[in-house]
């Protein structure tokens, strides 16, 4: 999947997040996309195998507890009082999040072999692959960011109430 996939089923999958909690839950949306290609780092280093480690459920756990962890310590630094635990844990958990939207994705596309993901592995060797979209599709990768876009706008327009 493209980039603009990627970032539209994190939209997407944000989008309960952003109408309960309205323009926080918008900024939880704004991070998980910011991380969603995060996986995809493995293109960078040839030791790692594309669709690997980086490509798990644990890698996701993984990134979110770092940053829960390093957030918190760094929020309780501050010379001000600010309640550093909920923010970092929803920090963390939002990383987590954006991680599970670029699974999500890569298993909506088409692939065999290397292609699918194996999001448990090295617990479980079972694939994850729904096989509805190709991963080259301009259109698909469009769709899924408009409509991330707008269902982000809709969750913000309909459900948020500032009052």
């Amino acid at each position: 999947m493209y980039k603009d996939g990627h970032r539209g089923v994190a939209l997407l999958l944000m989008v309960p997040l952003t109408g309960l909690f309205g323009i926080v839950g918008f900024g939880m949306t704004i991070l998980a996309v910011a991380v969603c290609r995060f996986p995809d780092l493995d293109h960078d280093y040839g030791w790692l195998p594309h669709r690997g480690l980086t490509h798990t459920f644990w890698f996701a756990a993984g990134a979110g507890a770092v940053t829960t962890a390093g957030l918190y310590v760094g929020l309780i630094g501050l010379p001000v009082e600010i309640p550093a635990w909920p923010l970092a844990l929803l920090a963390g958990t939002t990383v987590f999040l954006g991680i599970v939207s670029h699974l999500i994705a890569d298993a909506l596309t088409v692939g065999r072999g290397d292609r699918a993901i194996r999001p448990f592995q090295p617990l479980s060797p079972e694939q994850l692959r729904f096989g509805l979209i190709r991963s080259n599709s301009r259109i698909w990768n469009g769709a899924l960011l408009i409509g991330g876009i707008g269902a982000q706008i809709l969750a913000l327009g309909l459900f948020y109430r500032p009052f």
